[in-house]
């Protein structure tokens, strides 16, 4: 059998990736398998150009793999060319209004995604679907239940948590002694900046202990009126001293973050899994997560997901800092969910059922 498996871009250290990247070792092991991209960062898989790709596709046995999180017009048009099974894994799309204020190239890329989506759905009814989430199938409307698996994304965590992390960042953190909190996730305005200094105003304002957030995550030049939004929160809230932006890392600096922060804090106001808090429940940070979206589905159960309250989240901050007995039970209860749902073992087992059940459809 030949697979390929296709995302408009395919990077190195991404969940998106990430989960190509593990798809294709797995699925490579007893069958035929590469990748399609227009944009190609990963080298550890192997990729076919537009011409093998279309010698591919055109044999009735193939299977496609198609992993849907952008708007990508050629990837329509290859689908339109497959004689084989298509399989649809879905990341999910961010809702345009998150970027009508600051980027109208990405806020239309938004809009055609998800009307990219219904286009699918409509114009291939054969096709089966493994979306990330429970949550994610939300927008799988017209997709019968015995069409869609729900399947976890691949992760990293297994494999460079037991890495060497950055000493000296890690030493840092841990003589540090403001309250260390952390957030990982790309700059952009579905994953809560805004809240996030609010909630760190609230905590100045009513505690007198030092804090300082960390953001670990790559801005993106084309959201600059947002990036500069930003800059003025902090100007004006006088938070300069306690927050850092640390931008895009590798693995050593991000596992020395997660080993030496006191909590990580998840404002996210639109995810369609969110890795980083599988990451951080393997590593034994505790979270304090905002209730929206795939969010309390990932952290799973007996775990601190809040309203969009400031001055809540600035309590929960303090009474984990100061209650070991109400930290140390967060985090069991996270690592617990990690474990029972989210290991690459499980993971695997998922997938692959969903990938014979595309198959044989």
């Amino acid at each position: 059998m030949d697979i390929v498996i296709m995302h408009q871009t395919v990077t190195k250290h991404d969940a998106i990736g990430n989960d190509i990247e593990a798809m294709y070792l797995l699925l490579k092991q007893k069958h035929n398998c590469f990748v399609y991209a227009e944009n190609q960062f990963n080298t550890v898989v192997q990729y076919v150009d537009e011409k093998q790709m279309d010698q591919i596709i055109q044999e009735p046995d193939c299977v496609v793999i198609y992993h849907h999180s952008v708007y990508w017009s050629e990837g329509y048009h290859i689908l339109k060319r497959v004689k084989g099974k298509i399989i649809f894994r879905y990341h999910n799309i961010t809702p345009a209004s998150f970027f009508e204020k600051y980027n109208q190239f990405h806020t239309k890329q938004c809009e055609e995604g998800r009307r990219q989506t219904e286009q699918f759905i409509q114009e291939f009814p054969k096709s089966f679907w493994i979306p990330d989430s429970q949550y994610n199938t939300e927008d799988l409307v017209g997709v019968e239940s015995e069409r869609f698996i729900v399947c976890p994304p691949f992760h990293k965590v297994e494999k460079w948590a037991g890495g060497v992390p950055d000493e000296k960042i890690l030493k840092e953190l841990i003589e540090d002694r403001a309250i260390n909190l952390l957030f990982v996730g790309r700059v952009a305005p579905n994953k809560g900046h805004i809240f996030l200094l609010d909630i760190l105003r609230a905590f100045r304002t009513n505690y007198s202990e030092k804090v300082k957030l960390r953001i670990v995550g790559k801005f993106d030049d084309g959201l600059a009126t947002y990036n500069l939004m930003l800059l003025d929160y902090i100007n004006e809230y006088k938070l300069k001293d306690s927050v850092e932006f640390i931008g895009e890392i590798n693995d050593a600096t991000l596992l020395a973050y997660y080993l030496g922060s006191d909590m990580m804090v998840c404002a996210s106001e639109h995810e369609g899994f969110c890795v980083p808090i599988v990451e951080a429940q393997y590593m034994g940070l505790p979270i304090l997560a905002l209730r929206e979206c795939a969010v309390p589905e990932t952290i799973g159960k007996e775990q601190l997901v809040l309203e969009k309250r400031p001055e809540v989240f600035a309590a929960a901050i303090h009474v984990l800092q100061h209650h070991s007995d109400y930290r140390e039970y967060v985090v069991e209860k996270g690592i617990q969910n990690v474990q029972q749902r989210f290991s690459q073992a499980s993971i695997r087992k998922c997938f692959l059922k969903a990938f014979e059940k595309g198959v044989q459809r």
